[in-house]
């Protein structure tokens, strides 16, 4: 069945992200460490780099790679790839949305260096591969009967 959720995206119900907290509840759990909050910064910015890696998060944050993870699980219940590639999903449902852009244009954009890599990650968190996603959004403009119902 289609689910309207608080991601502000359909998505099918039994999707990591429908049955996942939102990333503004994650954030907001993990900023009680001023090092997590520097690490959210860093993501914010630097999502779209395909070359991010947990040693650049961990200097940035001011920790050793292994304890970052550690607050992460602390505070947020998941790890530093975990929430990358999340908040790298949630970005490219954002673009899908907007209907504007190819699925080059916005796993480019979004930091996934492979549309392999893309595919795997959407289909991990949203349950179905970007082109069926995108397909149900192109089909159904404004009335979304999606695919997953």
């Amino acid at each position: 069945m289609y689910q309207e959720n608080s991601h502000g995206y359909p998505l099918p119900p039994s999707s990591l992200l429908a049955t996942s907290e939102t990333l503004e509840r994650v954030r907001q759990k993990i900023i009680y460490s001023r090092r997590l909050e520097r690490l959210w910064r860093f993501i914010e910015e630097s999502y779209s780099d395909p070359d991010i890696r947990l040693g650049d998060a961990a200097r940035h944050s001011g920790v050793s790679q292994d304890h970052l993870n550690l607050l992460l699980r602390r505070f947020g219940d998941t790890t530093f790839h975990d929430l990358l590639a999340r908040y790298r999903i949630e970005k490219c449902l954002g673009l899908l949305h907007e209907r504007n852009y190819t699925l080059t244009e916005i796993y480019s954009r979004c930091g996934f260096n492979s549309p392999t890599t893309f595919d795997r990650q959407f289909k991990r968190w949203v349950g179905c591969v970007p082109r069926e996603y995108k397909s149900t959004l192109t089909n159904n403009a404004g009335n979304i009967k999606p695919f997953f119902e």
